[in-house]
């Protein structure tokens, strides 16, 4: 009987340099708004608040918050890129002071 050799170890190089980031869970959701007396339907990227589309038709905005929710595409990059979106991140309210008169 042939003895077969020893496969020597694989050893897989650590880099250091690279951490896995921990992004928080991303989730859609679908929101109605009123604008200019229309309503329309938006998905929202949560917890980023980035608005992705923005319909009249609930139903487009609807499967497209489903398919991401289930398929979770961008969850690795943090979310979709700012390029990709039409309002990225949540809208600032100006608060006006007494004093900045």
């Amino acid at each position: 009987m042939k003895h077969k050799p020893k496969k020597s170890k694989k050893y897989k190089q650590k880099n250091s340099w690279f951490k896995k980031i921990n992004h928080p869970p991303l989730y859609y959701k679908a929101e109605m708004v009123k604008k200019r007396g229309k309503i329309l339907w938006q998905a929202l990227e949560m917890p980023t608040k980035s608005i992705i589309i923005e319909s009249f038709f609930e139903e487009d905005v609807k499967k497209l918050v489903k398919f991401q929710n289930k398929h979770k595409v961008w969850q690795d990059n943090g979310g979709i890129p700012k390029f990709l979106c039409l309002s990225f991140g949540p809208k600032r309210v100006k608060i006006h002071s007494p004093r900045s008169h």
